[in-house]
């Protein structure tokens, strides 16, 4: 997780919320968020070690999987599909470790 994730994360519209889980928060990664929220609507970090893949979470109703780092998007080919898993189960799990 790095700065390229944030820049793709800016694009978004000011009303959508967006938290990052991550196996670790770096001092760098820290100063990262904290300068980005400063211009851009805030992003929550949270610790959560326990996924080693990528998640895409949309309103709390989709999930899809993404198979490769984001900070490569565009660069190669790579998996990005829809699960039918019930997404409120992801969600409590991330919510109450």
């Amino acid at each position: 997780m790095d700065d390229t994730v944030l820049t793709l994360l800016g694009k978004r519209n000011a009303y959508v919320t967006a938290t990052i889980y991550t196996k670790n928060i770096s001092n760098q990664l820290r100063v990262d968020v904290q300068r980005y929220n400063s211009q851009y609507p805030p992003i929550e970090i949270e610790v959560f070690s326990d996924a080693q893949d990528r998640f895409l979470i949309i309103d709390g109703t989709e999930l899809y999987h993404i198979g490769s780092t984001l900070k490569d998007l565009g660069k190669k080919w790579f998996a990005f599909s829809r699960m039918d898993i019930e997404v409120g189960r992801m969600l409590q799990i991330l919510n109450n470790p």
